[in-house]
């Protein structure tokens, strides 16, 4: 879900929010939908470029998370004070099934889990902490097959992954969502070009990740992307972030010491038949 705020200019005591409509509300009714104190302006070269606020994705995992954290905790009541259900060992593992798939669901909704540029390598599952649920998954073999007493220590690390990704979901859902956006011909795609450092992953237009910049982070990179708004064809760009949320490259959460200097000016260089333009 996303905001595009439109009629954004650069100008002498406007800002990058200059004017606009969103969802057919005025800036001087509700200025607090299109500005906030994290924003930041970008240059002026960014002038005919939009803002889009996209849906902040903690609001979508808070609650299942909190649900998991519960179910989680219920996983070992069974065995602890047992003979009260009528199978103890398959009460314990359903709550146990349900805590995480919770998790994983909960990241499936936002995109978190899905293939994007700015993950490590081909099994990286950030936000999920890969070594510490290998451990778990091994105590809990372990536990099956060497020691029952082994089962707590898999319990303890499964819970020390749970709070391993709750660190890294609120790390990552810290800066704001967004991208900004600039109408285009989705027709005239191959004759926009790119500065050095960025490149197209496809050869036409389509809705997605269609190009990636610079990594500006050791978990982030920029990126483009092609976006359909009111079936209005748009190029953007934004920081990727390795849990795979858009965050907005002009805001104060950001923390990326060469930010200005690698937007300085949007990256797109629009070929024509005459002098070439840079927008």
């Amino acid at each position: 879900m996303s905001q595009l705020i439109t009629g954004n200019s650069v100008g002498p005591g406007m800002g990058v929010d200059g004017g606009g409509i969103l969802d057919g509300e005025s800036k001087e009714e509700h200025p607090s939908k299109f500005q906030s104190e994290n924003d930041r302006a970008p240059p002026e070269t960014w002038g005919d470029w939009e803002r889009e606020r996209l849906k902040p994705p903690g609001t979508t995992l808070l609650r299942p998370m909190a649900w998991s954290a519960f179910f989680l905790a219920a996983t070992p009541l069974p065995l602890v004070f047992p003979g009260n259900t009528p199978d103890d060992a398959i009460i314990s593992s359903v709550l146990f099934a349900v805590a995480w798939s919770l998790v994983l669901l909960s990241l499936l909704s936002v995109g978190s889990l899905s293939r994007h540029p700015s993950q490590s390598h081909a099994y990286d599952i950030f936000p999920l902490d890969m070594p510490s649920l290998l451990i778990a998954v091994a105590l809990f073999l372990a536990h099956v097959f060497v020691n029952p007493v082994l089962g707590w220590a898999s319990y303890a690390t499964f819970w020390y992954s749970w709070v391993k990704l709750t660190k890294s979901l609120t790390d990552s859902t810290y800066p704001s969502n967004g991208r900004w956006a600039k109408e285009i011909d989705p027709l005239q795609f191959n004759h926009i070009g790119l500065v050095d450092g960025w490149a197209f992953t496809t050869g036409h237009f389509k809705t997605g990740i269609i190009g990636v910049g610079p990594p500006v982070a050791p978990q982030s990179r920029l990126v483009i992307e092609g976006v359909r708004a009111n079936n209005v064809a748009h190029i953007a760009i934004s920081i990727l972030h390795r849990s795979g949320f858009r965050h907005d490259p002009f805001q104060h959460r950001v923390d990326v010491r060469d930010i200005d200097l690698l937007l300085e000016k949007p990256p797109l260089i629009f070929r024509t038949d005459g002098p070439t333009s840079r927008d």
